[in-house]
């Protein structure tokens, strides 16, 4: 998922940690080089799959032979490890021998428990040479088949078989269906047997999604509505479709109560990497009640090759067999992607033991970095169990580790409610690719847990290795600089002040050009400096700042970009961001964007999601890694559906750096807070003992909708009201 202080931790306790390590455990990780597995993906029965009691069904994963050791099929067999075995026999040979660097595809005949319930079934590898192996970081960890037994039989409802009851549309207006393949308007089509980007052809049908063929096109599929009773589950498998190298999209399920407010019900961003994710959403947060769902597909920047599948996308109810049931040929290949979605827990964590991801505070997914270069993670982790977080530690799970250690003390106790801000040091893998790492938590007693309704998902680290590192980009219609100007200085340490070269910017909405400063109230969107600022929680910052109010349509936006700068190592970009006062029904993303200069190329820096609820935040934002570019800063506000109210306020907004002055920017007054705070912990390589102290900061929004972090448009994105429960978003 920042901007308060940070604590250093000792990686002294982490090396006490493995030297005590018992023998066996250090054998296994020895016994890793040579028989060690990776969990590639659910062929069939996705995670949380539902049969009625009894029902026989055919369980394959695909797992990849990372050690050196060959998977001799004389040798190696599939065993059940824990949990509910579902008729599985003891031993099941392998279809045929796995080379080091190939893939597999294992199935095994299973059978439903004779009860209703949740069930899971722990599985592993053995061989009369190497012993028991699985998957993880040590190749010890099990992967698993996970079922939901119900004992009813009635029937859900499907969107694919009623796609031509759907009312579709996107950008450019109504759509019929199926439409033509290849359409600039964007088209749907149903596809008996979608070929997903792993290469797996699916025999269930699916509907494939292709929006308008313009910069964050978008095409959506309105269903009648539909009755949701309580336990009802929408389920789907997301990916890309096979071939479509550059597709990049947001999946979204919105839906609509009468003629009321279209809301955002979950969302995941998903691009070609070769992997499939599995949506199991409970929607009885919903039951009772009439609802029109809304399949949608946005384009993130440039729609070209944006080809999305959605494979069997039903609502799952008691009774129904809801997955993709496909059995494939046993198939053997070495030329799968490294990237691995999680699956490395053994059975289930602790009920109290529960987090939910917040944000990625420093890296968000797809920064690029070149090879070997040092960075700093952070993710903003909530912990919504009901016990508190006392000598717990962040774990690796799988994946690219990318130099981190394998487990890190959180230098600080986290309370249920409380959110942490949890760093540690990485170093990008030294050949170009995209990486993704996998992390966990781990509780006192050494059982691991996550996000994700179970507990059992991880979160993870994203990068892409390039000669370069400078954060990927989106391409949008020139900018015209503003005259470069030398920058104010109000205060020491300031190379450059926002407020004071403010109409030396060129500022934008929708409607075109601004302005500056502009007329408060204007429709089009403006921008006042305010002096003083009158903060969110009522007091008043003697701070110059900038009020910033976008074009007064559905999704609209405003953005100032200002001349030329170079900028600096030690560089920060700081502010204060809140609403204005008043501004109850404000509900916002702030963002700093940059261009290099002489591109006409826009990136997204640092954005934050703000709306009304009485606290302000402080940004301080490092820019070290655009250092010695000239570059054209960009601040951008947009509204998050209706932009009435959307009065945003940025206080002192500068560039300041330690070099230019002794001082920083001046302490905004104090206030009050009674809301969830937030605990800073940074996990650093300090061979030092800390007296960690907790500084209680104001939290972030309860729920933290996920937005588009490409340049503005003027085409209707999507409401992002939060549900009554908070859905969680599944990892892959």
């Amino acid at each position: 998922m920042k901007f308060t202080s940070k604590f250093a931790t000792v990686l002294l306790l982490v090396a006490l940690m493995i030297s005590s390590v018992p023998s066996a455990a250090v054998q296994s990780a020895q016994a890793a080089s040579c028989y060690w597995a990776q969990f590639i993906a659910d062929v069939t029965i996705p995670d949380g799959t539902s049969f009625a009691p009894g029902a026989a069904f055919k369980k394959t994963w695909r797992l990849k032979n990372i050690g050196t050791c060959a998977w001799n099929a004389a040798d190696v067999s599939l065993i059940h490890d824990s949990g509910e075995k579902m008729g599985v026999p003891a031993t099941v040979a392998l279809p045929t021998t796995v080379n080091p660097g190939q893939t597999v595809d294992i199935t095994v005949d299973m059978v439903a428990p004779s009860t209703a319930g949740h069930y899971f079934g722990y599985f592993k590898f053995k061989s009369a040479q190497g012993g028991v192996f699985g998957i993880g970081s040590t190749a010890n960890k099990s992967f698993w088949v996970e079922i939901n037994v119900t004992s009813s039989s009635t029937a859900g409802y499907d969107f694919t078989a009623n796609a031509t009851s759907a009312v579709w549309s996107s950008g450019a207006g109504t759509l019929t269906f199926p439409g033509t393949d290849g359409s600039a308007n964007g088209f749907a089509l149903k596809l008996d047997k979608p070929k997903f980007e792993n290469g797996i052809e699916s025999a269930q049908a699916g509907l494939l999604f292709v929006p308008n063929n313009v910069n964050n096109g978008y095409i959506q599929a309105s269903y009648p509505a539909f009755k949701v009773q309580s336990g009802d589950r929408f389920q789907a498998t997301i990916g890309c479709e096979y071939g479509a190298t550059n597709c990049y999209v947001a999946y979204r399920l919105d839906y609509q109560i009468g003629s009321g407010a279209v809301k955002t019900f979950w969302t995941f961003r998903e691009r070609y990497e070769g992997l499939t994710y599995n949506a199991n959403l409970n929607l009885s947060s919903l039951a009772g009640q009439d609802v029109k769902f809304i399949l949608v597909i946005s384009a993130y920047g440039s729609q070209t090759g944006d080809r999305a599948l959605w494979g069997n996308p039903i609502i799952a109810r008691a009774g129904g067999t809801t997955g993709p049931t496909n059995t494939p040929s046993p198939t053997v290949t070495g030329t799968l992607p490294s990237p691995t979605p999680t699956k490395t827990v053994t059975p289930g964590p602790a009920s109290c033991d529960r987090a939910q991801f917040i944000k990625d505070v420093t890296v968000p997914d797809g920064t690029a970095f070149a090879p070997g270069i040092g960075f700093s993670k952070t993710w903003r982790i909530k912990n919504v169990g009901t016990c508190t977080w006392t000598n717990y530690s962040l774990i690796f799970d799988s994946g690219e580790k990318m130099g981190g250690p394998d487990s890190a003390i959180i230098p600080t106790s986290v309370a249920p409610g409380q959110t942490v801000d949890i760093t540690i040091q990485l170093t990008s893998p030294t050949t170009a690719g995209t990486y993704r790492g996998y992390w966990k938590l781990k509780n006192s007693t050494g059982a691991a847990f996550g996000i994700g309704s179970a507990g059992t998902k991880s979160f993870w680290v994203e990068i892409k290795v390039s000669g370069t590192g400078i954060v990927p980009s989106t391409t949008v219609a020139p900018v015209t600089p503003g005259t470069p100007v030398t920058p104010a200085t109000p205060i020491a340490g300031t190379s450059y002040d926002f407020v004071a070269n403010v109409c030396t910017a060129t500022w934008y909405s929708g409607a075109g050009t601004l302005p500056c400063p502009g007329t408060d109230g204007d429709a089009k969107g403006f921008v006042l400096i305010t002096s003083p600022s009158k903060l969110e929680n009522g007091t008043n910052d003697s701070r110059s700042g900038l009020l910033t109010f976008p074009q007064n349509i559905n999704n609209g936006y405003i953005q100032g970009i200002y001349p030329s700068y170079k900028v600096k190592a030690g560089d920060k970009f700081r502010a204060t961001i809140n609403c204005e006062n008043g501004a109850t029904s404000c509900y916002v993303v702030f963002r700093l964007d940059y261009s290099i200069s002489g591109s006409s190329s826009v990136q997204t820096f640092w954005a934050f999601v703000e709306r009304y609820e009485g606290q302000y935040y402080s940004a301080d934002i490092d820019l070290t890694p655009l250092a010695g570019q000239d570059l054209k800063f960009i601040l951008t506000v947009l509204s998050t559906g209706s932009a009435t109210g959307d009065r945003a306020l940025w206080v002192a907004p500068l560039i300041y750096n330690s070099a230019s002055g002794s001082a920083a920017t001046a302490v905004p007054p104090s206030a009050t807070f009674t809301v969830t705070s937030t605990v800073i912990a940074t996990i650093s390589a300090t061979a030092t003992t800390p007296s960690p102290t907790v500084t209680v900061t104001p939290g972030t929004p309860t729920v933290t909708p996920t937005f588009t972090v490409t340049p503005p448009t003027t085409t209707p994105t999507f409401t992002v009201t939060p549900p009554t429960a908070t859905p969680t978003t599944p990892s892959p």
